[in-house]
């Protein structure tokens, strides 16, 4: 492990800021809401927690024991989802990151439900089984349910010119299958076939908001192998505390 663990209950939120973030570094689930807090520029603080040993102060919160779970103003939200739109209307910012018309509002679900159901899932198979099959199936399903819509769509971001929440529902996958790329561990995207998402991984990179949360391909790298053993190293570079039980 790279930092020590700790036990027992997390100290009170710091003075001056309001939101705390129940987490894991490299969950990308948690990353969503991380990443709406930092667009939106929240201050917010993160306990990280160690999913295997998990604290009891953490199931207590969340009895699923997963995270994200927001705390904020005395709510418990979790579901990365959820913690997503509530952030958005506690805290509406310079923009919003959900459309403001129903009609987009619902487009915007089913981007992101189809990329839930279709992409994630065969870059979860093509982690656990990198063979050409699974690579293959995860490319099309690249192509089908992002490359072409963004192509499509013609604008910087999906929430047109700023981040919005298709963004942020989608980019913490992304960012990992351009990791797992960058590392060797599969082939890299094509720009042949990929100039659009291609742009799009690296203009998101550049992103305010989104920048501070990404993580080498040497860091994915070392997690993902990491998974596969008894215990992970959930500590490994860690930027917040992570506590476990005893």
């Amino acid at each position: 492990m790279s930092s020590e663990e700790l036990h027992g209950n997390p100290p009170p939120i710091p003075s001056g800021i309001d939101v705390r973030v129940y987490s894991m570094e490299y969950c990308p689930y948690a990353q969503r809401t991380r990443l709406a807090l930092a667009v939106k520029g929240v201050p917010f603080d993160v306990i990280n927690c160690n999913l295997k040993r998990k604290p009891a102060f953490f199931l207590e919160a969340n009895p699923n024991g997963q995270v994200p779970v927001l705390l904020h103003d005395g709510n418990v939200i979790y579901e990365s989802e959820v913690t997503v739109e509530y952030i958005d209307e506690v805290f509406p910012g310079k923009f919003r990151l959900y459309p403001a018309n129903p009609g987009d509002r619902a487009r915007a679900r089913l981007v992101m439900i189809n990329f839930s159901s279709k992409v994630v899932p065969a870059l979860y198979k093509a982690y656990r089984e990198p063979n050409e099959e699974n690579e293959t199936a995860l490319l099309n399903h690249l192509e089908q349910f992002v490359e072409n819509p963004l192509k499509k769509l013609g604008t910087p971001y999906y929430g047109g010119d700023h981040v919005g929440v298709i963004d942020i529902n989608l980019w913490p996958f992304l960012e990992r299958v351009d990791a797992s790329a960058a590392s060797g561990y599969w082939k890299a995207l094509s720009p042949d076939r990929f100039p659009t998402l291609l742009a799009y991984i690296e203009r998101m990179k550049q992103t305010e908001g989104i920048k501070e949360t990404i993580h080498s391909p040497e860091e994915h790298a070392h997690v993902r192998i990491s998974y596969k053993s008894p215990d992970p190293d959930y500590n490994h570079h860690s930027k917040s505390p992570i506590y476990a039980a005893a």
